[in-house]
């Protein structure tokens, strides 16, 4: 097997993809990220083919997306990833987002976690082979994910019940729908004069089908400013907790 310490994607934006701004929305790049991450876990021998016979699989836990700007309809990018670390129980991967030019579009780092699907508890990877797990010599520039505060009792709050087009094949909340839950809190208005600049996410719990949860939003900190979400299960616990910078647009 040839390993290949950094892995890259080309893609082009078109209009079906785009948001209400002609812009790549967050809740694709995403899907790309995890894309190109299953590609290249695939390529290592570290993929979905390899860990079920195991009955376990990676699981996103922590996101950090941090943008220049966004493509635009039609343009293409590439995304380029590479682990910067592992342990018995998760890995660090990063990203770089380029236009064709090369140029630096934005960065993020991820952290995933391997999950036993029987007991639905962290697994341990130390039966994986080392050489599966090659370590990229890229520093990625932007910070790590932060911890995020407790929100006010005051904070705006509405509720939400997932549904079945929430639910990925493990039969429960696909990633990318905790995000859409996020993002669809701001208005139209807000989006034609903002662009998130940096995302933060972190899933502390599984959310399910039929479930109502209660979305959360203030204005972070000091310490940690920014807009503060959370999503909370309907016994108080937090299932989801993030934070958006916005940027104004030109």
């Amino acid at each position: 097997m040839c390993i290949q310490p950094e892995f890259s994607h080309s893609y082009q934006l078109t209009a079906g993809e785009s948001d209400a701004e002609g812009r790549m929305p967050i809740t694709l790049l995403t899907e790309r990220i995890i894309q190109v991450a299953t590609e290249h876990a695939n390529s290592l021998g570290i993929g979905y083919d390899a860990l079920i016979k195991k009955n376990i699989g990676w699981v996103l836990s922590r996101l950090s997306i941090e943008m220049l700007r966004y493509p635009r309809i039609n343009e293409r990018y590439t995304l380029t990833t590479w682990i910067e670390s592992y342990n018995r129980h998760f890995s660090e991967r990063n990203f770089a987002i380029t236009d064709c030019a090369g140029n630096i579009l934005g960065h993020a780092r991820t952290v995933w976690t391997a999950m036993d699907f029987a007991s639905r508890t962290v697994a341990d990877l130390t039966t994986l082979e080392n050489v599966a797990f090659p370590i990229a010599d890229s520093p990625c520039p932007i910070a790590k994910t932060p911890r995020f505060p407790k929100l006010p009792e005051d904070a705006d709050s509405e509720t939400y019940r997932f549904r079945y087009k929430d639910l990925d094949f493990n039969r429960h909340v696909n990633t990318v729908r905790y995000l859409v839950l996020i993002l669809n809190h701001w208005s139209l208005e807000h989006y034609d004069h903002y662009v998130p600049s940096r995302f933060d996410i972190v899933f502390h719990r599984e959310c399910h089908y039929d479930e109502t949860v209660t979305l959360r939003v203030a204005e972070g900190p000091e310490a940690c400013p920014g807009s503060i979400c959370e999503i909370v299960k309907p016994d108080g616990v937090r299932a989801v907790a993030a934070r958006i910078f916005w940027q104004a647009t030109e």
